[in-house]
């Protein structure tokens, strides 16, 4: 049986060459792992954010490859490509299509009213994708496999949800041979600071004990983990089997659990590694401690984000974001003093918050001694619990999603040239009025790529004058 697994891109990008947020799909990639253990060996993968498609050469190319089965990975805002890919694998007359991933996981229905999708998979897929190829080679009833959702006799059908993997440490390692790293050289991840390098991401943890109203819950609400001995042997096989030096850690909150984090890079600074390690997503900073941070430093990680959201107290409470502001503070210092690069996430437009309340946020961040920032508007998607406190139309819709970096379809209900306004003007108190800043920038940058220093410079540029993008 052949298997094509297609990441998705997002619509307004799809073929359209170089772009940010193409990273390799670590999900597709253990999935891969998962389905080569299960005994299914003949798999593709197509990326279609690295791909320059124009009309007709996704269909081409699924035609040439002819697969028996495709399975789609898709976010919300890529979802307009995740249906053209749909489209294109039943012309091609692939039997079985397949949807999984954040998005269909949040919009089963929207996804199963295409009729070239065929079945849902819900959540985590390593157990589940594998088990309902077993039970379709049978052709047998689909209604035994827990998590998915597809339709019967024209009706949707939900079957009970699969548990969610405790023991991460029995799933193989991602597929890496599946995804070249030099292909993702000149796309920018989650971490800019790798823009230009050689590197790859992993999970060392799932989930989020944390209960953040705007956030998803793909991954479920506990806490798991790989052992700090699986983490050190991945990227140990990483370091010396694909040459890779430069790791994102992609996980929702890597130190929640505090023995771990500090096992993990005991054990990295043992095994002397010589890895640089970037967390551009999950890290709960205000967790951080003077012994955890010197570990960071001296483990190799180079960058890290700290997540502040608002720093309105109404506000926090109400989407029951519950950081400590005072030692995220303590813990951003400690950071910097290390000379390790902070990157603070902010939000605004909720749905009624005021400018004022946006300016207390301002002011938080402006006085935190981080390298750099980050502005999202806030969303109102499926599967997070802020959406259903929202009226319809300010709920996302899938078809006409788009980036979290502009007010344009967010939740708030102040006028787009204010919250635009607001963005400005935070990216000028941070930056521009702040020479100490500035300095702090280039000499704790973690490489001296000339074009790392040009990208800065344009990002930098492109927040005040187009605050519209990133």
């Amino acid at each position: 049986m052949k298997i094509l697994l297609i990441k998705a891109a997002r619509p307004k990008r799809f073929g359209r060459g170089r772009h940010d947020g193409v990273m390799p799909p670590l999900g597709l990639l253990y999935l891969s792992a998962a389905l080569k253990k299960a005994g299914y060996t003949d798999i593709h993968l197509l990326h279609l954010g690295l791909e320059n498609f124009g009309p007709g050469d996704l269909e081409r190319e699924i035609e040439k490859l002819k697969p028996d089965i495709v399975g789609i990975s898709a976010m919300t805002s890529e979802c307009g490509s995740m249906h053209l890919a749909a489209s294109a694998a039943k012309k091609s007359g692939v039997p079985l299509v397949i949807t999984g991933g954040a998005h269909p996981t949040a919009y089963v229905s929207e996804c199963l009213a295409d009729e070239n999708i065929d079945v849902v998979v819900r959540n985590e897929g390593e157990m589940t994708f594998p088990e309902l190829l077993s039970v379709y080679e049978k052709k047998a009833g689909l209604e035994t496999v827990k998590g998915i959702s597809y339709r019967l006799n024209g009706e949707s059908v939900d079957n009970p949800p699969r548990e969610f993997i405790e023991d991460l440490d029995s799933l193989p390692f991602p597929d890496w041979d599946l995804a070249d790293p030099d292909r993702y050289k000149d796309f920018v991840p989650h971490s800019p600071m790798l823009y230009g390098r050689r590197y790859m991401s992993v999970f060392t943890s799932r989930g989020c004990p944390f209960r953040c109203t705007y956030c998803h819950s793909i991954f479920g609400k506990k806490f798991r983990a790989h052992s700090p001995e699986r983490v050190v042997e991945e990227l140990r096989l990483l370091k010396e089997k694909y040459g890779i030096s430069d790791i994102e850690v992609s996980d929702d909150s890597f130190n929640i659990d505090r023995g771990r984090a500090a096992a993990i890079m005991r054990g990295l600074i043992s095994a002397d590694l010589k890895l640089n390690l970037f967390f551009g997503n999950g890290l709960r900073a205000e967790l951080l401690d003077e012994e955890l941070v010197d570990l960071f430093s001296r483990a190799g990680v180079k960058y890290v984000c700290a997540a502040i959201e608002t720093a309105c107290l109404r506000l926090r409470e109400k989407i029951k974001k519950n950081a400590d502001l005072e030692k995220l503070r303590a813990a951003v210092k400690l950071l910097v003093k290390k000379r390790i690069f902070v990157n603070g996430f902010v939000m605004m437009g909720f749905p009624d918050e005021t400018l004022g309340e946006m300016l207390v946020t301002a002011r938080y961040l402006w006085s935190l001694p981080m390298h750099s920032f980050l502005l999202f508007f806030c969303r109102g998607y499926a599967g997070a619990e802020i959406c259903g406190s929202l009226p319809p139309e300010k709920r996302i819709d899938p078809k006409k999603d788009n980036t979290c970096f502009v007010p344009a379809g967010g939740c708030s209900n102040l006028p787009a040239w204010q919250l635009l306004a607001m963005k400005q003007l935070t990216t000028a108190g941070f930056y521009f009025f702040n020479p100490a800043r500035i300095y702090r920038i280039f000499r704790d940058l973690p490489s001296g790529d000339p074009r790392l220093y040009w990208f800065l410079f344009k990002t930098m540029a492109a927040k005040f004058f187009r605050p519209g993008e990133r």
